[in-house]
């Protein structure tokens, strides 16, 4: 069985968001701060911070209390769920050990997940202006915006150790719907599904059990249209430093990001940055200039038409 087929069955709502946007036309944005921003380009490189330094890392317990009512709640539903597992094979305990363990290990779980968010990104006005409640959550007087090519992120090749999940707003009732749903696909496809390998299955069902936590938030952020790039620290594969952000000290990861005509891991950043957006601020114009310059210095075509100046009157 395919990967895309696999993701067909445990991953639905991840798999028609993602096939909605590979298809050339789909636009992320990660808003930061201008400084931030600056960095990313003269570093060549993003960074992702631990789960723990969200701006509300409580939203990892909302998700861990949505699986724990699913399985502890639900008679009915968890007999359902064991007997897939002894379909398949695998250890008659393995979901009360998985949620026991993720329960356990909140904190540390917090700590080894890092973290870049981004959001889905509509045509027209808002491509050239961004969002206002963005604005005023991310770079304070000085925002700025990457508008990234979703199928540069999206797409397997870039040799980087990363999953790229949307965020699911849900409601328990919701949630519980939509497992429902996945436990009718298995069903479908079990024979199918049981000619795999076993191991590799399972890594891929834990996988998604951990992270659908880090992707699951409460509906009333739904505005936000959030994905999030996620990096395990024990996958390997990417640099890390310390840094002080905010006056806290603290582990970072970067993702790499290369120029076209460089080999390597990484993201490349021609076909990734559509254009910039510089958030609404008095220092617009001087601004804008410097990342005209700077884009200008890393080859760029047409700069000056890649670096937009919002124009939403922030107060």
């Amino acid at each position: 069985m395919e990967r895309a087929e696999l993701a067909d069955i445990l991953r639905p709502s991840y798999q028609k968001r993602v096939q909605s946007f590979n298809t050339g036309e789909g636009r992320f944005v990660y808003y930061t701060s201008a400084k931030a921003g600056l960095q990313i380009l003269k570093e060549r490189a993003i960074w992702m911070r631990a789960a723990a330094c969200m701006n509300d890392y409580r939203e990892i317990r909302y998700g861990i209390d949505l699986f724990n009512h699913m399985f502890y709640g639900s008679p009915e539903r968890k007999a359902h769920l064991l007997q897939i597992v002894e379909a398949f094979g695998w250890h008659g305990k393995l979901l009360e050990e998985l949620l026991l363990k993720i329960n356990s290990d909140e904190n540390t779980l917090v700590r080894r997940i890092f973290l870049t968010c981004i959001s889905e990104n509509e045509a027209g006005e808002e491509s050239a202006c961004g969002r206002l409640s963005m604005w005023r959550g991310y770079g304070r007087k000085t925002g700025m915006a990457f508008v990234l090519r979703a199928p540069a992120l999206l797409r397997p090749g870039n040799q980087l150790p990363l999953t790229v999940s949307p965020v699911e707003y849900l409601s328990q009732e919701k949630f519980e719907r939509l497992l429902d749903d996945i436990l009718v696909k298995v069903e479908m496809h079990m024979e199918e599904l049981r000619q795999m390998n076993r191991e590799l299955l399972l890594k891929y069902f834990l996988d998604t059990v951990l992270f659908s936590v880090f992707s699951i938030k409460h509906p009333g952020f739904q505005e936000e249209r959030e994905w999030r790039v996620i990096y395990r620290e024990d996958s390997g594969g990417l640099e890390h430093e310390i840094v002080s952000i905010d006056g806290i000290p603290q582990m970072i990861y970067k993702i790499p990001l290369r120029l076209s005509h460089e080999a390597g891991p990484g993201l490349d950043m021609d076909a990734l940055f559509d254009h910039l957006i510089i958030g609404p601020t008095e220092y617009a114009d001087v601004i804008a200039d410097a990342f005209v310059c700077i884009l200008e210095e890393l080859g760029f075509a047409h700069a000056r038409d890649r670096v937009l100046k919002s124009n939403i009157p922030l107060r």
